[in-house]
């Protein structure tokens, strides 16, 4: 099987004339060796050098694979290293309409994986000592007047169908003194989600990787896969790799590399920002106990106080294949209408990254028909947590044990018809749906 080539313009280069995104400018970069070694043959080449990949050649490194990793850019270029930060469990569908679609059997084992991510990620915090600034709490800000039943629903639902009692609900009067804000009606709080520094948790990983003798090589884009009989052959710039199997984990930065898999979802642009430290007493004074925050709006804000506290504030979306010149007053604008004392405050970073939103908003996993290239991807905003749980089910897949990575895997897919021709189109048009909905609201 022959793989596609890349664009001519691939994703991963809109960063480049980027300035310092908070996530890199916060976290210490770490050093290895990328001096190339003897890669004539391994066993797992991994493309990308985001969480999926980090944490999927953790994994298979400790079985004793030889594993080599490579990133286009450098690590945590793509979205890793440029998200909210939050650590939720479950997908972006609620569970009522993962039941519907699924079966209540399929949905019920994909909530238990998706409370595995969560976990795992706690342990993997714990287990290797990264300092991420791992913090408690997640609330669903209610932007509409009907999300009080909905929110009400969703917690009996929960409760009842899943013994989940880590819903908490939030009237109005609740909300406005968790968050110090009028534009909300009532809230949803989830004590079973997070949020942290998502590059220094990659770093973290990124170490003991290096210490399992995970070869790493930066700065190294993948030209070409091509399948053979006995072995993938993976092709860059000034190397040729033989690899039993190859990984890919790109997500919104997969551009061509797996050929029309890429139909299956849509690369968004979102944005970011971060203030000047705002000082312990201000910053709890805008999130009383520092919960991380989203809301219920389908083109959502979201933001949470950062380790030294700041504001980091994220809204806006764009579907062109180039990002704003000036993010900044898009995302500040929005950021002003929750919180207008912030007008007083220095912006002093905002940055852009790509995600991959499926069809269905449920991320596509899967191997080609000769088993020899496995991928994961799709994550549709909810990454942070599915990415180190990818790591981990690919790495049980190559091992023998397939079961846990194929309840994603056997979840069908729609590819967009035409591909990139009409994909940004027919987005565009259901975008311009839901804003005039969050409009009207």
């Amino acid at each position: 099987m022959k793989i596609l080539n890349f664009n001519k313009k691939n994703t991963y280069e809109q960063h480049d004339n980027e300035k310092i995104n908070y996530y890199h400018y916060s976290s210490p970069k770490i050093e290895f060796n990328n001096n190339i070694k003897d890669l004539s043959k391994v066993d797992i080449c991994i493309v990308g050098g985001g969480l999926s990949g980090i944490a999927t050649s953790l994994y298979l490194s400790k079985k004793g694979y030889k594993v080599v990793l490579l990133e286009a850019r450098k690590l945590g270029w793509g979205a890793s290293g440029r998200n909210g930060g939050q650590l939720g469990g479950g997908l972006r569908k609620e569970q009522r309409i993962i039941e519907e679609k699924l079966g209540f059997e399929h949905a019920f084992e994909l909530w238990k994986l998706g409370l595995e991510a969560v976990d795992e990620v706690k342990k993997n915090i714990k287990k290797y000592n990264i300092n991420c600034s791992l913090t408690k709490g997640v609330v669903s800000a209610g932007y509409y007047k009907d999300d009080k039943k909905y929110f009400l629903n969703e917690i009996n639902h929960m409760e009842k169908k899943y013994n989940f009692s880590k819903y908490f609900f939030l009237n109005k009067s609740e909300i406005n003194q968790e968050i110090n804000t009028n534009q909300y009606y009532c809230g949803l709080l989830n004590t079973n989600s997070y949020h942290l520094n998502p590059l220094k948790y990659l770093y973290g990983l990124t170490k003991e990787a290096i210490n399992q003798n995970v070869q790493i090589y930066e700065d190294m884009p993948v030209l070409q896969i091509n399948s053979k009989k006995n072995y993938c052959e993976i092709i860059t710039k000034n190397k040729i790799i033989k690899s039993r199997i190859a990984v890919v984990t790109c997500n919104g930065y997969l551009d061509n590399l797996l050929g029309s898999v890429r139909n299956r979802f849509m690369p968004i642009n979102n944005y970011v920002l971060a203030t000047e430290p705002l000082g312990k007493e201000r910053a709890l004074d805008l999130i009383k106990n520092n919960y991380a925050v989203s809301d219920s709006r389908f083109i959502i804000d979201y933001y949470r106080i950062s380790e030294d506290w700041r504001m980091l504030f994220g809204g806006g979306e764009t579907l062109t294949n180039k990002f704003l010149k000036n993010p900044h007053n898009i995302v500040s604008s929005r950021m002003y209408k929750v919180f207008p004392i912030l007008k007083n405050y220095k912006i002093e970073f905002c940055w852009g990254g790509t995600l991959a939103i499926t069809v269905n908003r449920f991320p596509n996993f899967g191997t080609t028909k000769d088993d020899k290239i496995i991928y994961a991807h799709g994550y549709s905003g909810h990454g942070l947590a599915l990415s180190t749980l990818a790591g981990k089910l690919i790495a049980e897949y190559i091992n023998g044990y397939p079961e846990r990575f194929n309840f994603f895997s056997s979840i069908p897919h729609m590819s967009i018809p035409s591909g990139d021709l009409l994909r940004r189109p027919l987005y565009s048009l259901g975008v311009m749906y839901y804003k005039i909905r969050d409009f009207i609201h």
